[in-house]
C-alpha cells in the first residue's frame, strides 16, 4: 500500500485499539533487517517483559563471536569493538567494559543457554523495536540506516520545559535509530505527552463505549448506508483478505473504514507497530517514565460517529481506492511523507499542513478542535509551577498550518526553538 489519505496518517494510531477482524498470531518472532531470524525446536519466550532466546542462533546471525565456559556458565561474545559476557542465573553482566545489571538473568532450558535479547542486541550495535500487538522483536543495524531527524522544538517558561516532536504514526526500520537531540530529550524529560497511551489498552469503559458506537441498533446494516457500489468493494476487500463478505455487515461506515485502514497500513511497507509514537511509548514503559494522554479516546470515537454519511463514505472509498472520486482530502503518498519527516523538511511539512483540497467537517474534527484541546494541556505543563520536563509527540501533520500547535502557542506568547 503506497497511499493513505493525510487525515487517515493522523488518526492511525488509534485504530490498533479496536481490530476486531485483525487475525492475532500470538507466536513471538524475531526480525533482524526485515528478514525473520528462524529457530529449530527452541523458540524464543517472554519472560517478565523480557525476550530471551537461544543463545546460538541469534549470536550467529548477529555475526557474533561466542565462547562457552562450561565450568562458570558464562558466555562472552565480541563483535568487532563490541564485547559482552553474562552468566547463566546471574542478573550481572559486562556490555562494553562497563557492569550492567539484567532485569533477567540467562538461564538453561533443556540443556539450551537462552539470553536476554535487548541486551545481546543493543550491546553489538542493533536498533531494537517491540510490538507488543505482533509479538514481535525487530532488530535493525544501524550501519544500514541513516535514520531520522523529525521536527523538533523546544519550548520554557516559568523553569518547565516542553519537547515537542512532530511524529509518524506509520513508520518502518529506516526512520531509525533516532538523531541523539530526540533521544536526549526524551532522556532528560520527567513525563512523555502522547495523543492516547495505547500501551495499557482499551479501558472496559472504552471497550463498551466501542461496542455501543460501532453497531448499528435501528435494525439497519452497513449496505443500508452506503451504495450499492462502495458496499461491492468492501465485500471484494474481505474476500481478497480470505474473510466472510458478510464480516461488516452490522458495523458502523466510520467503524468499517478504520478496520480497512487498520489492515491496509499493517499490510504496507510502514506499519503502525514500527511508528515513533510506539517507539516512545514502549521506550517510556521500559524506564518507567510516566506516559500521559493529551487526548481522550471517548471523545475521539464520539466525533467519528458524529460525522455525516457523507463524510464517512467519502473516507471509505478512499480507504479502499486511493484515487476515488471526491475525495475527503488529497490522497498523500506515505513514501512522501515518510521522507518529509526524515529529512526533517520543515517546509515540506508546511506545504502539507495548508491541507488544501481538505473536507471542512473533517479538518475541522481532526485537526482544528483536536489542535486546540491538545495546546490546553501544553498551556498547563508550562504554567505549571512544578518546574518539569515534558516530552510531547504528537503526528507531524498537528504541528504547523493556520491552525497548528506550534502557530498557536507562539499567538500564546511562548517561544518555540527548532532543534
Amino acid at each position: 500500500m503506497k497511499k493513505l489519505s493525510a487525515s487517515i496518517v493522523s488518526l492511525a494510531l488509534l485504530t490498533s485499539l479496536f481490530s476486531a477482524v485483525q487475525a492475532a498470531d500470538n507466536s513471538l518472532s524475531v526480525q533482524l533487517n526485515g528478514e525473520q531470524i528462524q529457530f529449530s525446536e527452541s523458540e524464543p519466550i517472554l519472560e517478565n517483559g523480557v525476550t530471551l532466546v537461544p543463545i546460538h542462533p541469534v549470536m550467529e546471525k548477529l555475526d557474533v563471536k561466542v565462547i562457552w565456559d562450561e565450568a562458570t556458565q558464562t558466555v562472552t561474545g565480541t563483535k568487532g569493538s563490541s564485547s559482552l559476557s553474562l552468566q547463566v542465573g546471574s542478573t550481572n553482566a559486562m556490555a562494553n567494559g562497563t557492569a550492567v545489571t539484567l532485569e533477567v538473568a540467562p538461564k538453561l532450558i533443556r540443556n539450551v543457554t537462552y539470553v536476554p535479547l535487548r541486551f545481546v542486541a543493543e550491546t553489538t550495535g542493533y536498533q531494537v523495536a517491540w510490538s507488543p500487538s505482533l509479538h514481535r522483536v525487530t532488530l535493525t543495524s544501524k550501519q544500514q540506516s541513516e535514520g531520522g531527524r523529525g521536527f523538533l522544538w523546544k519550548i520554557e517558561n516559568m523553569g518547565n520545559t516542553v519537547y515537542l516532536l512532530g511524529t509518524m504514526h506509520l513508520a518502518d526500520d529506516s526512520m531509525y535509530p533516532l538523531r541523539p537531540e530526540i533521544e536526549n530529550a526524551f532522556n532528560t524529560a520527567d513525563y512523555l505527552g502522547v495523543e492516547v497511551d495505547l500501551m495499557k489498552g482499551a479501558s472496559e469503559e472504552s471497550q463498551k463505549l466501542i461496542a455501543d458506537l460501532s453497531v448499528y441498533k435501528d435494525g439497519t446494516k452497513l449496505q443500508d448506508h452506503i451504495s450499492a457500489e462502495t458496499y461491492k468493494k468492501v465485500t471484494a476487500f474481505l474476500k481478497a483478505q480470505g474473510l466472510p463478505e458478510n464480516s461488516f455487515d452490522n458495523f458502523k461506515t466510520w467503524f468499517v473504514e478504520k478496520q480497512i485502514l487498520y489492515i491496509k497500513s499493517s499490510q504496507g511497507e510502514h506499519k503502525p507497530d514500527m511508528g515513533i509514537d510506539r517507539y516512545l511509548m514502549e521506550k517510556a514503559y521500559k524506564a518507567k517514565k510516566p506516559v500521559i494522554s493529551l487526548e481522550n479516546m471517548e471523545l475521539q470515537f464520539q466525533a467519528m460517529n458524529n460525522y455525516s454519511d457523507s463524510l464517512n463514505e467519502r473516507l471509505l472509498l478512499q480507504n479502499l481506492e486511493p484515487g476515488s472520486p471526491n475525495p475527503p482530502t488529497p490522497d498523500v503518498s506515505v513514501d512522501v511523507l515518510a521522507k518529509m519527516w526524515s529529512e526533517g523538511d520543515y517546509n515540506a511539512l508546511t506545504e502539507a499542513s495548508k491541507f488544501i483540497g481538505w473536507d471542512t467537517e473533517l479538518l475541522k474534527s481532526s485537526i482544528d478542535d483536536r489542535n486546540a484541546a491538545m495546546v490546553e494541556k501544553i498551556k498547563g505543563y508550562l504554567n505549571s509551577d512544578k518546574k518539569e520536563t515534558y516530552f510531547i509527540g504528537v503526528g507531524s501533520l498537528h504541528m504547523l498550518g493556520d491552525m497548528g500547535i506550534v502557530p498557536l502557542l507562539e499567538k500564546e506568547g511562548f517561544k518555540l526553538e527548532r532543534q
